[in-house]
C-alpha cells in the first residue's frame, strides 16, 4: 500500500492543474482584492486564495469554489493566528 506523507500529499493537490485553474478563477473574480479588506472599504491587493473550511479538517471541500476566499497577506495571517497578540491588537485598532 502506498501512504502519502501529509506534505506529498498537499504539495501534489497545491500543483494540481485543477487547484491552479481554480485559484486563478478567484484571482480574476475578486478583481484581484483582499475579499476581506474590500469590506472594509481598503483596498489592498489579494495575494493567498484561503479555504475557509480547511482541506486538513475536509478534504472534500478542496475544490468547492464557495470554500474560497482570496485574501492579503496580513488578512491570510490572521486567519491562521500567524501574528503576535501585539499585532492582532494593531490591526483591529486601526479598524474602530
Amino acid at each position: 500500500m502506498n501512504k502519502q506523507t501529509y506534505n506529498e500529499k498537499f504539495s501534489q493537490f497545491y500543483n494540481s492543474s485543477e487547484w491552479k485553474i481554480l485559484r486563478n478563477q478567484k484571482f480574476y473574480d475578486a478583481d484581484g482584492l483582499c475579499e476581506i479588506c474590500k469590506k472594509k472599504k481598503i483596498i489592498k491587493q489579494g495575494k493567498e486564495v484561503h479555504h475557509i473550511i480547511p482541506i486538513e479538517t475536509d478534504w472534500n471541500k478542496r475544490l468547492d469554489y464557495d470554500n474560497l476566499i482570496l485574501l492579503c497577506s496580513d488578512c491570510h495571517n490572521l486567519q491562521h493566528e500567524r501574528i503576535s497578540p501585539l499585532q492582532k491588537f494593531l490591526k483591529d485598532w486601526e479598524n474602530i
